[in-house]
């Protein structure tokens, strides 16, 4: 039975070490455990990615919501100014009707040194 060693082998005795199989395997199970940690920091890069992600949305929602509000105080302000500044106009304008009615001349010739000096300013 020593003469045939496919045999031996077909009866249980031990296969001779394959260098080249053992080989294989190992640069198997060395691409499996590569494929397996590249895996892994592919999920630890998108975790954090996703976390920078929420923590940037979520910075930018409250910036958002400070400008909203900050141009909220603004419309407020805009529109107290603007009332006041009607008010003023208002009140100009009836003081100016009072005074042409009250001093034609003298208004005329004041409209018409204001329109002489700001017409020299534009010009320029």
């Amino acid at each position: 039975m020593t003469e045939n060693p496919t045999a031996e082998t077909a009866f249980g005795a031990s296969a001779p070490h394959d260098p080249f199989q053992a080989a294989k395997a190992s640069a198997m199970k060395a691409a499996e455990e590569l494929r397996a940690a590249a895996a892994q920091k592919a999920a630890e890069f998108r975790t954090a990615a996703e976390s920078r992600a929420q923590n940037f949305r979520a910075t930018a929602e409250a910036k958002a919501a400070d400008i909203k509000e900050k141009a909220g105080e603004f419309r407020e302000y805009a529109d107290e100014t603007l009332g006041e500044a009607r008010e003023r106009f208002a009140d100009l304008r009836v003081e100016a009707e009072k005074f042409a009615r009250e001093k034609p001349l003298q208004a005329l010739l004041a409209a018409f040194g204001i329109g002489f000096i700001v017409g020299n300013i534009l010009r320029r």
